[in-house]
């Protein structure tokens, strides 16, 4: 969901002071509310349609989980393209223009993004209905395995926890970034001897460089988390930190009221990195079983992986602009449909490209955990042997079933977690090599410094003749 309010945010910023389609703002109340209604008769659908899908007694939830996500992709397409026809018809002019809000950092921002926000809500609302009956399955099913019974999350503890990790968790860098951003521009408006355009962005570049670096040190307190207490398993995974040659800042305790097993790093330099193991993965899974998903993260670490992720973004955004400016200026098209080409290659490189991406990320760092994971310890040549592969798969099989996420289910960054078992299996059972995974991250990296490379081009040659 994260990547949805990233690409709303996206899509506000290219749209907002675009020339509306229709002028004087007669049709922004009447898309307000269009957009509100459709924003609740999908979530209705989705949560009828999610709950008749249930099958009864204790059989598999597979096909309920599907349909659910097929039918969550269609409400975060419409929460997108809600937004972007609402900002097509006037919103946008009428927020900074019509309220006066163009002089006010921030301000006119958080209002463009308020429909998307309360379209959000709506339905979390809507869905929560579906939550609370599959995760009562799931608990009950947990508790026939032996497993401690929990209560699902009531309303608005579901409500806040979507809120602060798939809203807040993007909008607050966003949202800093862009105060300075309209800060400078509103200096630069009523002072341009001294505040200059080219200060103006290189200002901005630099403290939006700084909030990313930073951002996890904020992160790590909207959502809730403490610091892991010294005891064995905190000085088990020390030694991997020691054996794989990994720094970071703090381990935290991910506090999710037992209902999320999983695990995450966030953070590109040490100083600023966290690493976060949930509550209901510490609780629930044995120490080997930790030790792996512990290898897994660090795994992404020692790759570099968020540091890569980042190189996409900037060279993404940065040459699906210039393409989609470059196209519009050769085929004589207005700026209208300019923006819209920007909106479309953007949209398109992030669907395939970065979920593409993450999958091998996350594949390298499964073979990595079940490398170092082994009875022997990570052999010198990088061979999976058959039990660190078994370590690995195990901790994922687990993790599944802790969340009640069907196997076969494929995710969009991660993958199946049945393809990804079969696959440090088959490496396993074959005294495959780390190389195996390596080989094409490494072709992939390549491509993102050459793409980084070509942004940075570009932008130059821009600059230079003014285009």
């Amino acid at each position: 969901m994260y990547v949805v309010v990233l690409i709303a945010f996206i899509t506000a910023g290219t749209l907002a002071e675009m020339r509306p389609v229709a002028s004087g703002g007669r049709f922004v109340i009447p898309a307000l509310a269009a957009y509100l209604a459709g924003s609740v008769a999908i979530g209705s659908l989705r949560s009828a349609l999610s709950l008749r899908a249930i099958p009864a007694g204790g059989q598999p939830m597979r096909a309920a989980f599907i349909r659910h996500g097929i039918l969550s992709l269609a409400a975060n397409v419409w929460l997108i393209a809600g937004l972007a026809g609402l900002l097509l018809v006037g919103y946008g002019q009428w927020v900074m223009k019509g309220l006066g809000l163009q002089g006010v950092p921030l301000v006119g921002d958080v209002l463009l993004m308020a429909p998307f926000v309360a379209a959000m809500i709506v339905t979390w609302l809507l869905e929560y209905r579906f939550y609370r009956v599959a995760k009562g399955r799931i608990i009950y099913q947990q508790t026939l395995m032996g497993l401690p019974p929990r209560s699902p999350w009531s309303l608005g503890q579901f409500i806040g926890y979507n809120l602060r990790h798939q809203f807040l968790f993007v909008a607050v860098p966003i949202g800093l970034i862009l105060l300075v951003w309209d800060t400078l521009g509103l200096l630069n408006q009523r002072w341009p001897r001294y505040v200059s355009e080219s200060a103006v962005y290189a200002g901005s570049t630099v403290w939006a460089l700084l909030v990313i670096v930073t951002a996890p040190t904020l992160i790590v307190r909207i959502w809730r988390t403490v610091r892991m207490p010294a005891g064995p398993l905190n000085e088990e995974l020390a030694k991997v930190c020691r054996d794989m040659r990994l720094r970071f800042r703090q381990l935290l305790i991910w506090r999710t009221g037992g209902m999320i097993a999983n695990a995450l790093v966030m953070g590109l330099l040490a100083p600023v990195r966290y690493v976060l193991l949930s509550d209901a993965l510490l609780e629930q899974l044995d120490r080997r079983e930790v030790r792996a998903v512990f290898a897994h993260e660090a795994g992404h670490i020692v790759g570099h992986h968020l540091f890569y992720m980042l190189l996409f973004s900037i060279s993404s955004m940065t040459l699906c602009k210039s393409a989609g400016e470059l196209l519009a200026w050769r085929l004589r098209l207005d700026e209208w449909w300019a923006e819209g080409i920007v909106v479309a290659l953007l949209g398109a490189a992030w669907l395939l490209g970065f979920g593409w991406i993450s999958r091998r990320f996350e594949r390298q760092s499964d073979v990595v955990a079940a490398w170092y994971c082994g009875d022997s310890g990570p052999s010198p040549d990088g061979r999976i042997s058959p039990d660190g592969a078994c370590a690995m798969a195990r901790s994922l099989e687990r993790i599944a079933q802790l969340n009640g996420i069907p196997q076969g289910q494929w995710n969009w960054r991660h993958g199946s977690i049945r393809g990804r078992v079969a696959y440090v299996m088959w490496l396993g059972s074959t005294a495959g090599n780390r190389g195996d995974a390596d080989r094409p991250v490494r072709r992939i990296k390549a491509g993102l410094w050459a793409a980084t490379a070509l942004s940075a081009a570009v932008v130059a040659m821009q600059a230079a003749i003014g285009f």
